[in-house]
């Protein structure tokens, strides 16, 4: 049976500086915080904000070659959380052809493991729904309580980096208590 999914959507960026950027991501339901590099989030707010990287970047480079190929990506999946750290699929799809060249009318689909902030940087890029399993929505905290305030236009940037500094202060308690349970099904067996 085919793991049930929810759609989600990135909700905030918060960062990126140094140490590194925090996203929050979810649905109407549910808001939860996925932590990434800078400069994946770097990447994220540049594609909010529909600016250009200075040069060509690895993302870039990866969607021309999906481009170049005639694959598109079909989604995301946010699949599952191992040891704290959050897991991705890149679900891409392209058109069979034959011994002719021509379509033939079949599609092959494959399933990458990648991480979750460059998924989000290309789902962005391609504009494909992101979803996240039900394993990992029922694995993290939610944090929507803790969200004061509407979400910031991500048109209109603010700030370095783009982003109105927020407070966060109600997130605090939740993150210090929190940890995931070590009896997980460990996905490598």
């Amino acid at each position: 049976m085919p793991e049930e999914l929810q759609k989600i959507r990135i909700k905030k960026v918060l960062g990126p500086i140094q140490a590194g950027t925090a996203l929050l991501l979810g649905n109407d339901e549910k808001t939860f915080v996925m932590t990434i590099g800078p400069y994946e989030g770097a990447a994220i707010l540049r594609e909010l904000n529909d600016e250009p990287p200075p040069r060509p970047m690895t993302h870039d480079l990866l969607a021309n070659v999906l481009l170049g190929f005639d694959i598109r990506i079909k989604r995301i999946v946010i699949s599952r959380i191992v040891n704290d750290t959050f897991c991705a699929v890149l679900v891409l799809e392209q058109q069979c052809v034959g011994e002719d060249g021509e379509w033939n009318g079949k599609r092959n689909e494959v399933h990458i493991d990648a991480r979750p902030s460059d998924c989000l940087v290309l789902a962005l890029k391609s504009g494909v729904d992101v979803y996240a399993t039900q394993q990992v929505l029922d694995a993290v905290p939610d944090v929507s309580q803790a969200i004061q305030g509407p979400t910031p236009s991500p048109k209109k940037p603010s700030g370095p980096f783009g982003l109105k500094e927020l407070d966060l202060s109600g997130l605090q308690d939740q993150f210090e208590n929190f940890s995931l349970d070590d009896s997980e099904e460990d996905p490598e067996a």
